[in-house]
């Protein structure tokens, strides 16, 4: 049998050992070392041995997930594979990294615990005709222990963040972004009507951001402009319409956010919600916290932090003149182009010191994700070291070749960024893996 081996360089003991066993059993072994003559092309020559490939074997390792060219391998190979192609893809897991979603769905073998053992049962696959079936959603879950496992020691060290978007409030009752905007865009044309005469009653909120047809900062841009100062309690009032109070999740990060016995607490939450759904679930549990949205707030070490680097709006209270919400093109700029803000000083100093868990983020704020970026390549160790929870991704009449592309693609991103992925079928699921890490 033809077998292909994918490694970082930095993991070549590994590949020597599996190879040693493997060439004794009889099988020819294929490295990603052959030698190249000049031009050849890196991709062109790995697809040829893919495809005269039996089986392939996979070392994954915290190495391999921050080699772009092992990168290119897996894409590779789950292309391949999406492709249906029959090679056996066995993926050997060689340390406490986090096997990645489109490998994990594979039965795969650890090293970890047994190498003995391990490679023991490496040879007894290969050694098998059948070809090594897809694992079943429980297997999947079960790929995910070394995450989990990784988070429940952060936060038992005081060194885990919560990093929260927006999908962590809508569950309990806060509008989505979009239904946010139109809200306010009606009573900014109540507002043009009444101060200028202008009739707008045929007009629906619909109707003019559809004409409008611009970003949604810039849509904030025009609100704030024309709403002046009766944005923010607008604002306020559109967030806390329909009295939202608490959901699944929220009681579920109030419960991570408990001190725990023999452990340190969490160690902070940053959130890019204005609302105060999870200040008001702490209080009601008890848990000292404080809140900090803007520069100069301190907590003291016996309350848990929560930094809204986008503003705080709660639900009662007076409304300062100060009080800042990125809700516009203008005020996100001025976060983005001030390196030394504190939002962005805040968080790039839990990326580099903690482990930060993002919930309810899509990944597509460019601040964010530059400042991934930039606490990605500035660690030393090369390591994995962040998780983001993540839906599944299927669409209604798509195929499932198109949703298998869909979750290699996203991981890569994630991957790049310094996070890993926990995939979860529903939205429903995530309160489980939250409870999971303090169990």
């Amino acid at each position: 049998m033809k077998i292909f081996i994918s490694y970082s360089q930095k993991d070549k003991k590994y590949a020597e050992i599996i190879s040693q066993r493997l060439k004794h059993d009889g099988h020819e072994i294929l490295y990603d070392d052959w030698k190249l003559k000049v031009g050849d092309n890196l991709i062109t020559k790995l697809e040829e041995g893919l495809r005269t490939a039996d089986a392939i074997i996979i070392i994954v390792s915290n190495h391999s997930l921050q080699s772009k060219w092992v990168q290119q391998e897996y894409a590779a190979i789950a292309f391949s594979d999406i492709s249906k192609k029959k090679a056996r893809i066995i993926p050997v897991l060689v340390d406490q990294s986090t096997v990645p979603q489109y490998l994990s769905r594979y039965v795969y073998v650890d090293l970890t615990r047994d190498r003995e053992l391990g490679i023991l049962r490496l040879q007894k696959a290969l050694a098998d005709d059948a070809i090594v079936d897809q694992i079943d959603s429980h297997e999947i879950e079960r790929s995910y222990d070394n995450a989990i496992e990784s988070l429940t020691s952060a936060l038992q060290t005081g060194k885990l963040t919560l990093v929260c978007g927006a999908g962590v409030s809508i569950g309990a009752g806060i509008p989505s972004w979009n239904n946010l905007l139109l809200r306010l865009l009606e009573s900014m044309m109540i507002k043009i009507s009444n101060d200028h005469s202008i009739s707008l009653k045929n007009v629906s909120a619909n109707e003019f951001q559809r004409r409008l047809g611009s970003s949604s900062l810039m849509i904030g841009k025009y609100l704030k402009s024309n709403l002046g100062k009766d944005f923010l309690p607008e604002l306020r009032e559109a967030l806390y319409d329909g009295n939202p109070t608490s959901c699944d999740l929220i009681d579920a990060i109030v419960d991570v956010s408990r001190p725990q016995r023999n452990s340190k607490p969490l160690d902070s939450i940053i959130t890019f919600n204005f609302d105060g759904l999870i200040e008001e679930n702490l209080k009601s549990s008890n848990v000292k916290h404080s809140s900090i949205f803007t520069e100069g707030l301190r907590s003291n070490p016996a309350e848990l932090p929560i930094y809204h680097v986008h503003g705080f709006l709660p639900r009662k209270g007076r409304i300062s003149k100060e009080t800042e919400i990125v809700f516009s093109e203008d005020a996100y700029h001025t976060q983005f182009i001030d390196p030394f803000s504190w939002a962005n000083l805040i968080q790039l100093n839990k990326l580099s010191q903690n482990t930060c868990l993002f919930i309810g983020l899509s990944l597509t704020d460019p601040n964010l994700r530059r400042l991934l970026d930039v606490s990605n390549r500035k660690d030393p160790t090369n390591n994995l070291n962040h998780f983001i929870i993540k839906k599944t991704p299927s669409f209604s009449n798509s195929s499932e070749t198109i949703d298998k592309m869909t979750i290699l693609l996203e991981e890569q991103d994630a991957n790049e960024l310094g996070l890993n992925v926990i995939w979860v079928e529903n939205f429903d699921d995530i309160p489980d893996v939250l409870l999971r890490i303090i169990k």
